[in-house]
């Protein structure tokens, strides 16, 4: 299965933010949209890193009540692992597991397009997964 078998969300509809915008308004738009993570872009819409929860979580155990006064750059990782559309799902959970990463964005050519979290795979993998044995079992009918 590949990334694009996945139902993506259309990067029209992702949730984005931007180095200069405070920790606490990236913290707000990840809360209201219920997601662990933001693709952080330029002004001309190039991806330049993420921020996550968990960036959030390991910024204010480092400097407390200074978070308040933190932007996006000052935490976010700039080294982003990413996928594109044509990379299989095994492969990218690898990856995830191997950087222990829970978010990805994903590319299509060098733009971004989506991104995908550890939930979003394991549903997919558990779909294909009761798909097989549906289908195994309607063999193992046919046979027998």
């Amino acid at each position: 299965m590949k990334i694009n078998d996945l139902a993506l969300t259309s990067a029209g509809d992702l949730a984005l933010t931007q180095p200069d915008e405070t920790i606490s308004k990236a913290a707000t738009v990840m809360t209201t949209r219920n997601i662990g993570a933001l693709p952080v872009i330029d002004q001309s819409g190039d991806l330049i890193g993420i921020i996550s929860e968990r960036d959030i979580v390991h910024g204010f155990s480092e400097r407390r009540a200074a978070l308040n006064d933190q932007k996006v750059s000052d935490l976010m990782t700039t080294d982003v692992i990413t996928c594109h559309l044509d990379d299989e799902v095994n492969e990218i959970m690898a990856e995830m597991q191997k950087h222990n990463i829970r978010h990805v964005p994903v590319l299509d050519a060098s733009r971004l397009f989506s991104i995908i979290s550890s939930r979003d795979l394991m549903a997919a993998v558990l779909k294909e997964t009761k798909a097989h044995f549906h289908t195994l079992g309607l063999a193992y009918e046919t046979v027998r």
